[in-house]
């Protein structure tokens, strides 16, 4: 008797552990719409894409409406299946995150195998299932830019247009957000789809399908951060691009017209190419003591007037302190050649670089480090030392800077020549960086020296790099 109830027993764990679970246990996706509902499913949004770079994590976005419940995420035993077929796909219980502050969701997929998958939910007791997605994270990395053209018909609606990048797209998502510093993640503004390659804030006439429910967008806010995100999506869902670009509604010459009432004097900023990134541009620049509402702003593309300030967009970019914080320097990754300008604030004065040309494509910054031809050091008087230089592949400057440095980045001093030669502690008549007069060098000890050769719309050609040891 006792066997028979344990055998009995074991019986019992056995069916009940094969069960589907909302925890552990995948199901035939077949036999879990034949168990909760007819034929009359409802459908589901949902596309999918890698993370950048990496096709060894995938992102299944989908879009929980209001009541949503029971959401799942199934996948097909392999690639080479028929995806209609909806035996072939079992369920998988992956991590999801917010994206937009909770208005989509993804699921984050660890695999490198190319398979199909679709999400699923309950609303209203009623079985919902996205169409079937094909990933493509191996044969089809998904692509994500900033490469985006921000217009402004009027100040709050700005229109954003993009190429079709040469893929097989059917439809694109578009998206407002703005940063929620206490949740720490974007807030959601707006989300719609477009067949054509151009939506306009907050014009639907060629919008097919919105996600703005219960609340309709509201205006934008002028001198406020937002991003912007597209995703273009092919016929079986994947990703093919993703774009991100940040954008402020509001230009510089009506932010210069709100500050009319300060005095506008010029600010020093010039523009550099990263080391071997064309993507990558650096905006040098030197905030004065009390510097206030420091900011970045850039034109559209390098054909338009530099001098008209309406051309000029502020970006929310990074920037990082330069040579022991005597610079900083935003840091731009984009390849498109524009204009830009720094601005900032010191009580009544407003300070205004003038327009910095990028040309990060056009002639990228020439990067010497170490030994070099070009740069001859003198060391006839002591812990004076000479330099002198040629000018490298563009020859198109016009001044020069100088900057000497500790070994461990202190800055020392910083000084402008037109002719290319400058002597340590010998600046008289130079215009300098400095406030205060730069320190005797130290015998034996190690120094760094820049050399920036500018030209006149404030573009570094050259950027040479040497240590040396005063002698």
């Amino acid at each position: 008797m006792k066997s028979t109830f344990i055998l009995l027993l074991v019986s019992v764990l056995f069916f009940a552990c094969a069960e589907d679970t909302d925890i552990t246990v995948p199901r035939n996706l077949q036999e879990y719409i034949e168990l909760t509902s007819n034929d009359d499913l409802g459908e589901v949004i949902a596309c999918a894409g890698n993370a950048a770079g990496n096709q060894n994590l995938t992102f299944v976005f989908y879009y929980p409406v209001i009541g949503a419940t029971d959401v799942r995420y199934y996948e097909a035993d392999s690639l080479n299946v028929d995806p209609n077929d909806f035996t072939n796909y079992r369920r998988l219980n992956l991590p999801s995150q917010n994206v937009f502050g909770g208005k989509l969701k993804r699921f984050s997929r660890q695999n490198s195998e190319e398979s199909w998958g679709l999400v699923t939910y309950v609303l209203d007791g009623r079985l919902h299932r996205s169409n079937p997605i094909r990933f493509k994270n191996r044969t089809n990395l998904t692509t994500w830019t900033n490469q985006v053209s921000i217009t402004y018909p009027s100040i709050t609606e700005p229109k954003f247009t993009w190429t079709d990048f040469g893929e097989d797209n059917a439809i694109y998502f578009q998206a407002i957000s703005n940063e929620d510093a206490e949740l720490d993640e974007d807030k959601f503004i707006s989300g719609t789809y477009t067949f054509e390659t151009t939506f306009q804030y907050f014009d639907d006439s060629n919008v097919v399908l919105s996600i703005n429910v219960p609340e309709i967008p509201k205006d934008l806010i002028e001198d406020t951060a937002y991003k912007f995100t597209m995703m273009a999506v092919s016929e079986d869902n994947w990703v093919n691009t993703l774009v991100e670009e940040t954008f402020v509604p509001r230009n510089l010459k009506e932010y210069l017209t709100i500050h009319n009432n300060k005095t506008v004097t010029t600010a020093l900023a010039f523009g550099a190419s990263g080391v071997s990134d064309k993507k990558l541009t650096y905006l040098y620049y030197q905030p004065l003591a009390g510097a206030t509402d420091l900011r970045y702003y850039e034109t559209e593309n390098a054909v338009v007037d530099p001098t008209d300030f309406s051309n000029y967009r502020r970006r929310k970019i990074a920037d990082e302190a330069v040579f022991g914080g005597k610079l900083r320097r935003y840091i731009r990754t984009n390849s498109t050649e524009r204009w830009a300008i720094a601005t900032y604030i010191i009580g009544d004065t407003f300070y205004k670089s003038d327009p910095v040309r990028i040309k990060n494509i056009e002639k990228p910054t020439e990067w010497i480090s170490g030994e070099t031809e070009k740069l001859t050091i003198d060391f006839s008087a002591s812990l004076q030392p000479k330099f002198t230089w040629t000018d490298g592949k563009i020859e198109e400057n016009e001044t020069y800077l100088q900057v000497f440095t500790t070994n461990d980045n202190n800055f020392l001093s910083g000084t402008f020549t037109t002719s290319k030669t400058v002597q340590y502690r010998n600046f008289n008549g130079l215009a300098t960086l400095n406030t205060e007069t730069p320190p005797e060098l130290i015998l034996a000890e190690t120094y760094k020296f820049a050399l920036l050769g500018l030209s006149s719309d404030n573009w570094v050609n050259l950027f040479i790099q040497k240590s040396f040891e005063a002698e």
